[in-house]
């Protein structure tokens, strides 16, 4: 895809989003299809009953609360009771054995715009609870201009909560020396190939080169042995990751892959029934419609969206 017709696609789709046309957008009943289709619903309760679900068919969850960011400390404090509430819900359908579900949570609703301490006293919260319930922790990469202040969150937490799992984009030009940082540190770390939005000057545009820097980064976190987590549906770089952890000689041992909710679920089963570690992000919560349009933006999600919305897959 140009990038011509990726401004113009995320000109749209922001559109779309306008005050005036999201009731109508919204209520629409193809908006209504995909919502259902890539949604586990609007409360917590509706993602717990979707954890069970996947769990039934050797598949992991994790709970993804579609929160808005926090702009204050009331903010802040909603976010660790809604995180809080989460964890102590799915805990008790979940747990057994090495199975052990996650929260998904971006740094925006940690309130890392407010400062490093306010997200690091809340990450902490959340920790201390997960810890207690065996359910994990994944931080988002969050926007780019939070990229440091990101990782030192994580590298603050981490001596405490070992578990706590940190994302990367692979498609951001900085991603490499960040992977390598965090493998050096032992860190869990979940690898995103990218989505759309980022500017030349500090991400691949092109799908080879971004599809390179996934193999670079993840060629880093095999060698270093920690835990990885490849976050993609994207086949060859599936291939390329099994084929990899082959060399690295370390197996399925350490790595897990991640997909989307309603996304290729037929993959999902057959990575899952090959004795792979698989886990299904679970989206829930008010600000569903901003995840549909983050979704979209995504060359691959596009794709998926409108499978659905013109009843096609």
């Amino acid at each position: 895809m140009t990038p011509t017709t990726d401004r113009l696609r995320t000109r749209t789709l922001e559109t779309l989003l306008a005050p005036r046309l999201r009731s109508r957008v919204a209520g629409s009943r193809a908006v209504a299809a995909a919502r259902e289709r890539f949604v586990a619903g609007d409360e917590v309760d509706d993602a717990v009953a979707e954890a069970q679900r996947l769990r039934r068919t050797n598949r992991m969850a994790a709970l993804h609360p579609l929160l808005p960011p926090a702009e204050g400390p009331a903010g802040v404090d909603h976010t660790v009771a809604h995180a809080t509430t989460a964890i102590e819900r799915v805990a008790p359908v979940t747990s057994g054995g090495d199975y052990r579900s996650e929260i998904y949570l971006a740094p925006e609703q940690l309130g890392i715009g407010l400062g490093t301490d306010v997200a690091a006293r809340a990450l902490t919260e959340i920790c201390a609870v997960g810890e207690d319930h065996r359910v994990d922790v994944t931080l988002r990469s969050g926007p780019l201009e939070a990229a440091d202040a990101v990782l030192d969150l994580v590298e603050g937490i981490r001596p405490t909560y070992p578990r706590l799992t940190a994302s990367i984009v692979a498609r951001r030009h900085r991603s490499e020396a960040d992977t390598a940082r965090l493998a050096a540190s032992g860190a869990r770390v979940r690898l995103v190939r990218g989505g759309a939005g980022a500017p030349t000057s500090d991400a691949w545009q092109d799908p080879h080169e971004t599809d390179l820097a996934y193999v670079r980064c993840l060629a880093i976190l095999f060698s270093s042995g920690g835990h990885t987590v490849v976050a993609t549906h994207e086949p060859v770089l599936l291939d390329l990751a099994d084929g990899l952890a082959d060399e690295s000689g370390r197996g399925t041992e350490g790595l897990e892959y991640q997909f989307f909710l309603g996304a290729q679920p037929d993959l999902q089963m057959r990575t899952a029934d090959a004795g792979n570690r698989t886990r299904v992000l679970v989206p829930y919560g008010p600000e569903w419609l901003e995840y549909l349009h983050d979704l979209a933006r995504r060359p691959a999600g596009l794709r998926r969206l409108v499978a659905v919305l013109t009843g096609s897959g």
